[in-house]
């Protein structure tokens, strides 16, 4: 645990950190002000009139926050060439396609008059939670492979090279008492736990198997999501701009918490901080799967009770 404290305590030492956290906080907080003003990421992203117009929405919104993240960067560090290399703008545009695709895919018209009602939630649960890997897993391992980065390092952070994977648990103990609070607030109590939500049928024959069936397709999406943000996002853009990367994955990781509980949204840029230092630092994401998954499961727990 002092090792981890250790590095979160170097990394808000530094100089320009103070802007970062400022620029990072107005920025979430002016989002998620205009996500709850426009009726929430369901109304104007998913209420557009053709798919090709939501995909657009989703390309607008990840590319203003995770490229006006490192836009900010180079106005607070002008004397960093790294940040304005094109190499690194293509690899910003080629994260913003990848999970603007992931998010813009809907499977629901491809069960629709092809499912029985009862299951059809589950159906389309099944089919987005596991197309996660294949739509956002599997590109970025291929970049991985062909960008170079495969000389320097194992697949974006499936390392314990330097990593101690203890401490993280007593991470996730510390969580609890911000999630017991969580857990009373009335739009909490809405979505979670998110397995209530599948609309089984009342004693139908397999909705144990079902159920359970869910609940690994949404832990795999929680580690595909790891995989994503702090392995590609962090351990690929610190290459040139070291530290730097963290802000930018900070911003893009509240903005995908959009339709979740204003509570969880807020928390998601000091989650995300943390969990981007921690998989700089030492070169792996299994303690921050072990925090998400964690976090994630507790919420269903918690849900339940």
């Amino acid at each position: 645990m002092k090792t981890i404290l250790g590095y979160l305590r170097d990394f808000i030492r530094r100089p320009r950190f103070p802007a970062e956290l400022l620029f990072g906080l107005v920025v979430s907080g002016i989002a998620l002000w205009l996500n709850e003003s426009w009726g929430g990421e369901r109304t104007w992203i998913d209420g557009s009139a053709t798919q090709s117009l939501r995909l657009l929405k989703y390309l607008a919104l990840y590319g203003a926050a995770f490229g006006g993240g490192y836009l900010f960067q180079m106005a607070l560090y002008p004397k960093e060439p790294a940040l304005r290399l094109p190499q690194l703008w293509v690899g910003i545009a080629i994260a913003v396609i990848l999970f603007s695709v992931r998010a813009w895919f809907q499977p629901f018209p491809l069960i629709q008059n092809r499912i029985a009602p009862e299951y059809q939630i589950i159906t389309w649960k099944y089919i987005y939670n596991g197309a996660g890997p294949l739509l956002l897993g599997l590109p970025t391992l291929l970049f991985w492979a062909f960008s170079g980065d495969r000389r320097q390092m194992p697949p974006y952070g499936f390392s314990m090279r330097y990593a101690s994977l203890k401490p993280y648990f007593g991470l996730l103990a510390l969580m609890l008492i911000p999630l017991l609070w969580a857990a009373r607030q009335p739009d909490f109590q809405a979505m979670y736990p998110r397995a209530a939500h599948l609309n089984l049928p009342y004693q139908g024959p397999y909705n144990t198997l079902l159920t359970a069936g869910y609940e690994v397709l949404y832990t795999l999406d929680y580690v595909v999501t790891e995989f994503f943000f702090r392995g590609f996002l962090i351990l690929h853009f610190a290459r040139r701009v070291g530290e730097k990367a963290i802000l930018p994955m900070c911003i893009f990781y509240v903005v995908i918490h959009f339709d979740k509980p204003i509570a969880e949204a807020i928390s998601s840029f000091f989650g995300g901080m943390i969990l981007g230092v921690l998989a700089l630092r030492t070169r792996s994401i299994y303690g921050g799967i072990i925090i998400h998954v964690g976090i994630a499961l507790i919420m269903e727990a918690l849900g339940l009770l």
